[in-house]
């Protein structure tokens, strides 16, 4: 039996994590071992995997979370003062020293991540997750990067791989590796057959907790005005419920949290709740576009935290287009979604483009099969072994 590639997947964030999660799953399932690096955190969405996924080190929770060098100077200087230079190097080290040396290097996450992947020696197969040209085009340091680094690029939406090929950069489009990270196992709380379902995701970094103290403002304001909504809340395994019902100042007993005017119910089953959803207030990154995938029509507004800020806000908006309903406040959050639970056309429409901008399941099973296929065409003398080859583009 010919022998199955080794591959090292490095990810920068909680979504890249899972993403990368489901890649490794995939890969595994063809013959390939896989190890992982998360460069971001502690790697907690690698953790789902059985047998468990062997992991590099160092590892570690910074203060903002990934977010300091995307939202300012005094971010990222809690970051730097809390020894992200030092990390970084650390990683790099180890991503170099790996051993044995890996026959492929999967690079998920932004340029950063394809910075520390390329440590390995090999230039990586670069999945760029965190910009799509619906929201961001590429800055010329990206660009140089890319050309320089990446052996190729499979982006996350059609319109990106085609701008990629436009700029002389190797790309193919395989599919959406988020819509592939959702698990359904049955929702966990109980919903009324019928009743209209208002989701609420927090985040799951360390801002969290001051999202959803924000999100109850606006879902009081929904449950005065429809007592019939039920209100869900979908808490990533990063996140205590606890610490979300302190910060929003509101008791919690087994998972239920009692509002003056109504109940939320706290889940962790994720992709349930997600489907379950008539609306979506989202103040999250890979969840809300997975929501978006799913038809569901996304409220937002900013926090003051550094992950959902204003900018994020706005990038995000303007991948999803109608899909999201930007609004400054949560005030005007609750309006948008009692607008939305009263116009079930709105919803439609808002949904189909969210379904449109983040495509279907399946992208892991489709890089899986190029992955493996190429070793295989290595280990048969067909070329050269080399990233360089055509065969993953």
């Amino acid at each position: 039996m010919m022998p199955a590639p080794d591959v090292l997947v490095v990810s920068n964030g909680y979504g890249e994590d899972a993403m990368g999660n489901v890649l490794a799953q995939a890969l595994r399932a063809r013959g390939a071992a896989v190890r992982a690096f998360p460069i971001v955190g502690l790697g907690h969405g690698y953790e789902p995997a059985t047998p468990a996924i062997p992991m590099l080190n160092p590892r570690r929770a910074l203060p903002t979370a990934g977010f300091g060098f995307r939202t300012g100077w005094r971010e990222a200087l809690r970051d730097l003062v809390a020894g992200w230079s030092r990390l970084t190097l650390e990683q790099r080290a180890a991503v170099r020293q790996a051993s044995p040396p890996p026959d492929y290097v999967l690079a998920i996450g932004d340029v950063f991540c394809l910075w520390v992947a390329a440590a390995a020696g090999q230039r990586p197969v670069y999945l760029p997750t965190a910009k799509s040209e619906y929201n961001e085009p590429l800055f010329t340091y990206e660009r140089a990067l890319i050309r320089r680094m990446a052996s190729c690029s499979w982006p996350r939406d059609v319109r990106t791989a085609r701008r990629y090929r436009e700029l002389g950069l190797a790309a193919s489009f395989y599919g959406n590796l988020m819509m592939d990270c959702l698990t359904y196992r049955g929702l966990d709380v109980a919903v009324p057959e019928g009743a209209p379902v208002v989701l609420l995701l927090p985040g799951s970094r360390l801002d969290a907790p001051d999202n959803f103290r924000r999100m109850t403002s606006a879902v009081r304001i929904v449950l005065a005005a429809r007592p019939d909504v039920r209100v869900l809340a979908a808490v990533s395994s990063t996140v205590e419920p606890d610490a979300l019902a302190a910060a929003a100042g509101v008791p919690i007993a087994a998972d239920v949290m009692t509002l003056p005017a109504g109940e939320v119910r706290v889940t962790r089953r994720f992709a349930d709740a997600a489907r379950r959803a008539t609306v979506v207030i989202g103040m999250a990154g890979t969840a809300s576009e997975q929501a978006a995938g799913l038809g569901k029509p996304i409220v937002a507004f900013p926090g003051a935290g550094p992950q959902f800020t204003p900018r994020f806000l706005a990038l995000q908006a303007r991948l999803l287009g109608d899909a999201l309903v930007a609004t400054a406040t949560p005030a005007e959050g609750a309006s948008a979604v009692l607008r939305l639970l009263d116009d079930p056309a709105a919803r439609l429409r808002r949904g189909a483009v969210g379904q449109s901008r983040m495509g279907r399941p399946g992208a892991a099973n489709a890089m899986a099969e190029r992955l493996v296929a190429a070793w295989a065409s290595d280990q048969a003398g067909i070329e050269p072994r080399s990233q360089e080859r055509s065969i993953l583009t």
